[in-house]
């Protein structure tokens, strides 16, 4: 679709780019789908790390208005946007968000539900879901206060205030910063850690993020992961790991 743009920069590397600056790349419903769809289609295709990034000074100003009501109909974004967030957040895939201006709303939410977020020393964030007279997302607020400090989620949901780039970072929001501004920089060193990441052994990467997201779950337990740490220690790729190290030395 127009709204969204895919390229695949590297081997392993998929480059989704938002693609609506003319509406501050806000995030429509069919917009959402689209994202949806080129996560899975990366994953079945051999993708071992996806970029998502954007075009124009913003990078994200959140949902759409046009596709919302101000009704319970509203919902149905969200459930969207649940289904778009599980996809990156449960895929083996890496994910990484280029973030240059505003990350707002639903756009924040889709940052953090990736797995590194690279952020433009001009990068702003906000949840002015209360500004709004609502509520957000009560499930994904559930997955996101802990990913990020008190006083964060406090200025963010109470008070809908703007985190810069700094606050945002201190608060656990930010992963990554470049060292020059723009949308580009944020793209250049989002696409350098897909790549790196891609170079990575994939099975005890994929074992990894399955545990990080696992540990999570009130049902974690440790013993469960025992049999896959036996398989990984017993595979080629883990031989061959060892085999470059001691090469290494």
């Amino acid at each position: 679709m127009d709204d969204l743009r895919i390229e695949t920069p590297a081997d392993g590397v998929r480059l989704l780019v938002l693609s609506r600056s003319a509406r501050r790349n806000a995030l429509s419903r069919s917009l959402i789908g689209a994202l949806h769809g080129a996560v899975a289609a990366a994953r079945a295709e051999g993708a071992r790390a996806v970029v998502i990034a954007a075009e124009g000074p913003v990078f994200s100003a959140g949902a759409d208005f046009a596709d919302l009501d101000g009704s319970t109909a509203d919902l149905a974004f969200d459930d969207a946007m649940s289904v778009l967030t599980a996809s990156l957040r449960d895929s083996a895939v890496i994910s990484i968000a280029a973030i240059d201006g505003a990350c707002i709303g639903a756009g924040l939410d889709l940052a953090l539900a990736c797995d590194f977020r690279v952020a433009t020393p001009g990068a702003v964030f906000a949840l002015p879901a209360v500004r709004m007279g609502i509520l957000y997302n009560p499930r994904r607020l559930a997955q996101i206060l802990p990913m990020i400090s008190r006083a964060a989620a406090a200025r963010l949901l109470l008070l809908a205030e703007r985190l810069d780039c700094a606050e945002a970072q201190l608060g656990g929001i930010v992963t990554h910063v470049t060292d020059r501004p723009g949308a580009e920089a944020a793209r250049d060193r989002a696409l350098a850690l897909a790549t790196a990441a891609a170079a990575l052994p994939a099975l005890a990467q994929d074992a990894a993020k399955a545990f990080a997201v696992s540990f999570e779950s009130p049902d974690f337990k440790a013993a469960d992961w025992e049999a896959r740490r036996l398989t990984l220690l017993e595979s080629d790729q883990r031989r061959e790991a060892l085999r470059q190290a001691r090469t290494k030395k």
